[in-house]
């Protein structure tokens, strides 16, 4: 029945009625560059206005093509080990109680957001505040995701909720997977795995270098009429896929 509803959401035009939302704070991370992260966060910030999810959005990627694609949504902020003040990156959590974050890491920032964390001890405090973290990160086959992801892993713990996005639009065959997320890490953590599908590469690029945001591509004139049907039809499963991993209205919105 969610899947269902997830489905229709596309179908629609944005919503005027407001859905308030649980604090949290949702990752598009991964340390390797050009694997997706912004892809994925302008699919959850899409979902998140066409279904009247009221949330807010934070780009820390200094080419900010997040906040490029929605400019009247998404602020910016950024991360670094040499800051020892940190007011910029706590406004997160402080946003976070509020209702839920969508926040876009770059590949560089590693230990500048580790450093955040570890400043503010942000894991514990989120966890006292009732704030859940939700790492959500990207993969292709390559060693340097799969190295990323188990030193995220190691550092975070279980004191976060993990999801592994295959991106197949990047990588469509997965031979080092089973080498690296073990049956025995994935029960051990309860990792989610779901597999972002492959959008058109004609449009993936136009939308790409547009800067677009998923409103603006469904009513992009450069693009033909199949290209549009594709667009829809792309929304529709990647929305499903998200669903698997629990992001939607029902699991998002606060709980009456």
């Amino acid at each position: 029945m969610a899947r269902a509803r997830q489905s229709q959401v596309v179908e629609s035009e944005q919503t005027d009625a407001i859905v308030p939302t649980r604090p949290a704070i949702h990752l598009s991370n991964c340390k390797k560059g050009g694997v997706g992260k912004t892809l994925l966060s302008k699919l959850k910030a899409a979902y998140c206005l066409e279904a009247g999810l009221d949330c807010y959005a934070v780009d820390a990627d200094r080419q900010e093509s997040f906040i490029k694609a929605y400019p009247q949504f998404v602020q910016p902020t950024r991360f670094s080990e040499l800051d020892r003040h940190l007011k910029i990156p706590d406004r997160i959590l402080d946003l976070a109680l509020e209702k839920l974050v969508l926040l876009d890491l770059p590949g560089n920032v590693e230990e500048g957001f580790n450093h955040w964390l570890n400043a503010g001890d942000i894991l514990a405090a989120a966890i006292d505040l009732g704030v859940e973290i939700q790492n959500w990160y990207l993969l292709d086959d390559s060693q340097e995701c799969y190295e990323g992801f188990l030193r995220t892993l190691e550092f975070m713990q279980d004191r976060v909720k993990h999801i592994l996005v295959r991106n197949l639009g990047k990588c469509e065959e997965w031979d080092s997977f089973d080498g690296f997320i073990t049956p025995q890490l994935l029960q051990q953590f309860d990792l989610r795995v779901i597999d972002l599908p492959r959008l058109r590469e004609d449009t993936a690029t136009e939308i790409y270098k547009n800067t677009l945001s998923f409103t603006e591509a469904r009513r992009y004139k450069g693009f033909s009429t199949a290209q549009l049907a594709g667009l829809r039809a792309y929304l529709r499963r990647a929305y499903d896929v998200l669903a698997v991993a629990d992001f939607s209205v029902e699991n998002l919105r606060v709980n009456n």
